[in-house]
């Protein structure tokens, strides 16, 4: 009686997930759909390692509800999945249309599709009678290689121009290129999380990987990085997906620099500021700190971009794919412009509201 009692249990156990997810759940139901429409269009099997998917599922509200099942759809059909590095969930506002991609990087072709308002009413049994394709309003099978798009602008028009991703263009396209180049996995989160690549972002990364280089964090328990983001750009979306310095946590404090204050110091030190990182230690309430520089004018001029004539739409997609030749030697582009020792007095003076930090410092 007992043997049957825990066969029946786990009988039980394995039907449930079946039934809330591929019976009565809509969302799962639609990722298991975009996946196989993505698989058909771009022509890969289960596991793939040659395909990205990116989805703005789990951030995106359907009907008053969550839509994360979805994700469990696109892995149980495509087995992708965020810890392959090769499924990614892309920021987005809640209110946003629910969106797919998949993305062959052998064969740079993307797919993008929006379900079909319609579907979101349907009844399960009507949804099982409909083919996979027919639960989305709009499906792209687009050209995204960023070499073959430059090579072939007028299909570039048309994907940007035509909005054949619906807005999203610039952003997936970005993701994808660097992704085909090898973006490790913190770095494509931290695109994920700006919901698009763009110079900045990189910029943040780069400085991440030139702070913890010249300014490791050597106490996990008591020490941390606080960014005096003067001035902030997208840079600070990359410290708070991988340091975790946010506003919340007091490790984030973000202030505009007046175009005149800029234009200061970068005519005293010759680069264009990037803020102030310091390394922080709550309990010697003690630190450590640098006010960097970063050369975006030699970038732009190594990799042809200060005088782009192309496609309005490209570059800075080239920019983005060209600086990732830069993330490994982030001292190519970035100059600490002063040293100095926090205490908990120059801290407050640093993050105060209306306080100019470079000025704080005598940096101008």
């Amino acid at each position: 009686m007992k043997r049957m009692y825990t066969l029946l249990l786990a009988f039980c156990c394995l039907l449930l997930p079946i039934s809330a997810l591929a019976e009565d759940d809509l969302m799962y139901d639609l990722g298991s759909r975009a996946a196989e429409v993505g698989m058909d269009l771009l022509n890969f099997e289960p596991g793939a390692d040659n395909i990205l998917g990116l989805t703005n599922a789990g951030h995106a509200m359907v009907k008053g509800k969550t839509t994360e099942h979805a994700l469990t759809g696109i892995t149980d059909v495509s087995r992708l999945s965020n810890g392959n590095n090769n499924l990614f969930q892309v920021n987005r506002p809640n209110w946003k249309p629910l969106w797919f991609y998949f993305f062959n990087k052998d064969s740079g072709m993307a797919a993008y599709m929006e379900p079909d308002a319609a579907f979101y009413s349907m009844s399960t049994e009507d949804r099982k009678s409909l083919a996979a394709d027919k639960a989305f309003s709009q499906i792209s099978l687009m050209q995204v290689d960023l070499d073959k798009m430059l090579a072939n602008p007028n299909e570039g028009n048309t994907t940007f121009n035509k909005k054949k991703f619906s807005g999203n263009e610039f952003s997936l396209i970005g993701i994808s290129n660097v992704w085909a180049a090898g973006a490790g996995y913190d770095f494509m989160n931290a695109a994920a999380f700006h919901d698009h690549l763009c110079p900045g972002v990189t910029s943040g990364y780069m400085i991440i990987k030139y702070v913890e280089k010249v300014m490791p964090i050597t106490n996990q328990s008591a020490e941390t990085y606080i960014d005096i983001g003067c001035p902030n750009w997208c840079k600070e979306d990359a410290y708070q997906m991988i340091w975790d310095s946010t506003p919340g946590k007091n490790s984030m404090y973000v202030m505009a620099l007046s175009p005149e204050d800029e234009a200061a110091v970068k005519a005293k030190y010759g680069i264009r500021p990037a803020g102030i990182i310091v390394k922080w230690n709550s309990v010697s309430l003690k630190g450590k700190g640098i006010a960097l520089g970063f050369d975006f004018d030699t970038i732009s001029q190594e990799l042809g971009v200060a005088n782009w004539t192309g496609p309005a739409w490209a570059p800075k997609l080239v920019q983005d794919i060209g600086m990732m030749d830069y993330v490994d030697k982030p001292e190519s582009a970035i100059k600490t412009l002063k040293e100095f020792e926090v205490d908990e007095k120059l801290l407050t003076e640093l993050k105060t509201a209306g306080n100019n930090p470079y000025k704080v410092l005598g940096m101008i």
